[in-house]
């Protein structure tokens, strides 16, 4: 985890949340009610999420917690990116995931149990956070709440396997290609785009590769015409051709 901005408060370190209380007025225009929805949780239960969640901010490359702590809450994005990352036997730091809007982290704290992961501001965030205390509550008093959680999870699960898939891939080239078409949105544009916001050593780290075979396999892919690639994005002009690659 990065440590040179470790002196900025993480909400973990505070007894309770510093942040303002959500209203809950405001939620039905919010992108993680809409993602909530959308990724197949029932309002009943997006709502009940909602109602009890305080608002914090978080800056760009903020510890949101180590791995290895207390699992004190449960997150979800409102605005930013946030990066997972997993520290190996030899001490080495692996970008485990990059999540965005709407997407929830630390369900930890539905067992009481540390973080399996930890977990860093990858851009400037505001993140609504829900008390390990009060998601235990809601999973006893709301009988459909737990169900609910489950089926969410589930969905994440699969998500998990198909990535897991491109990872399995040999060679660079596979695993590139499976990694961008993962990345790819739902119902994509004939040249879809896709958000290129990781450093090479970040995307090595997902992949399993050197930051130079990540930069090498970017601009063989340009120079063939599969990809173009700039600062903020990457554009995926063949499809088809990805489609090939990641087959292996």
């Amino acid at each position: 985890m990065t440590t040179s901005d470790s002196k900025l408060r993480s909400p973990e370190q505070s007894p309770s949340p510093t942040g303002r209380k959500v209203r809950t007025a405001d939620c039905q225009q919010c992108g993680i009610w809409r993602s909530l929805i959308q990724a197949g949780l029932p309002a009943r239960s997006a709502q009940a999420i909602c109602e009890r969640m305080w608002l914090n901010v978080a800056r760009r490359r903020q510890v949101l917690y180590l791995e290895g702590n207390q699992a004190r809450h449960l997150y979800v994005i409102r605005h930013g990116t946030v990066k997972l990352v997993k520290t190996d036997a030899s001490g080495r730091e692996h970008v485990t995931a990059i999540l965005e809007r709407g997407n929830l982290f630390g369900f930890e704290a539905a067992f009481d149990t540390a973080y399996a992961t930890g977990a860093e501001a990858h851009s400037d965030c505001e993140l609504c956070m829900l008390s390990a205390e009060d998601l235990s509550d809601l999973m006893r008093s709301v009988p459909s709440f737990s169900l609910d959680i489950a089926r969410y999870l589930h969905t994440r699960l699969i998500d998990t396997h198909q990535r897991l898939a491109f990872l399995g891939n040999p060679g660079a080239r596979s695993r590139l290609a499976g990694y961008l078409l993962w990345r790819m949105p739902e119902n994509p544009d004939p040249q879809p785009l896709v958000p290129h916001e990781l450093t090479l050593r970040e995307l090595g780290g997902i992949l399993g590769l050197s930051p130079e075979t990540v930069c090498r396999t970017l601009g063989a892919f340009q120079n063939e015409g599969i990809i173009a690639v700039d600062a903020k994005r990457i554009q995926i002009r063949n499809c088809d051709a990805l489609d090939r690659l990641a087959a292996g």
